[in-house]
């Protein structure tokens, strides 16, 4: 996994997160080979039930921006921060796939899509496989981000014009510690000027790149730029 520090990417080992990494989410979290192998099995039901239902609908309209990650890289990388951060979410959660692998590894699990047919198929996932994971219905880009094409924020193919999901979840960005996507190729950019808008200098942006793999960027230095 590549972690990002500033404007070269560095390998380097990912430091305790401080105070909200508390004991009782430690506790919670079976970190054994045993419960990951267990984890595993159920999430490789997860996955196929969710290649079946591609199979099937994948052309119907609410899947035509729908791109699966790889799996097993985002459950790699999900893995190395269990104990180390509780709150996640997931920006175009799709089919909620990556939100109830988090939830089902002890993270705090929320998910946002814009598809509404997306999310009622989530909750149906979620509840097929016993995860406490919560889906809203919206735009994860909050109401009043500022978008500037100057900045870098192209915006190719995320949807927009809809109200943001995050009063449905009673929630803000800045409560998450993690936040997960998939961008489109040309909207990296946008992505990242969210986070940096929104959320705490603290909050970890966790991405797949079907070319890249993941890479997990850290805004807690605001002397540092990406």
């Amino acid at each position: 996994m590549h972690i990002f520090c500033g404007a070269v990417a560095g390998y380097i080992t990912l430091a305790p997160l401080g105070p909200r990494a508390t004991p009782t989410m430690n506790q919670r979290l079976d970190t054994s080979g045993d419960h990951d192998e267990k984890l595993l099995g159920d999430f490789r039901r997860l996955w196929s039930d969710a290649d079946q239902l591609w199979d099937q609908r994948q052309n119907a309209a609410a899947f035509h921006g729908y791109v699966s990650a790889d799996y097993m890289a985002v459950y790699r990388s999900l893995a190395e921060l269990r104990g180390r951060v509780l709150t996640f979410l997931e920006w175009g959660s799709g089919l909620g796939i990556v939100t109830i692998m988090a939830s089902q590894m002890g993270f705090e699990a929320y998910g946002i899509e814009a598809e509404p047919e997306l999310v009622d198929l989530s909750n149906g996932f979620a509840q097929a496989h016993g995860s406490d994971a919560r889906f809203a219905e919206g735009s994860f880009v909050p109401d009043d981000f500022v978008w500037d094409p100057a900045d870098g924020s192209d915006v190719n193919r995320t949807i927009i014009d809809v109200p943001a999901a995050y009063d449905e979840l009673d929630m803000e960005l800045r409560d998450f510690d993690l936040v997960y996507a998939y961008p489109w190729p040309d909207e990296h950019t946008l992505f990242r000027n969210i986070v940096r808008q929104f959320g705490r200098q603290d909050t970890l942006f966790l991405s797949y790149d079907a070319r890249e793999g993941t890479e997990l960027i850290r805004f807690d230095d605001p002397r540092r730029r990406l």
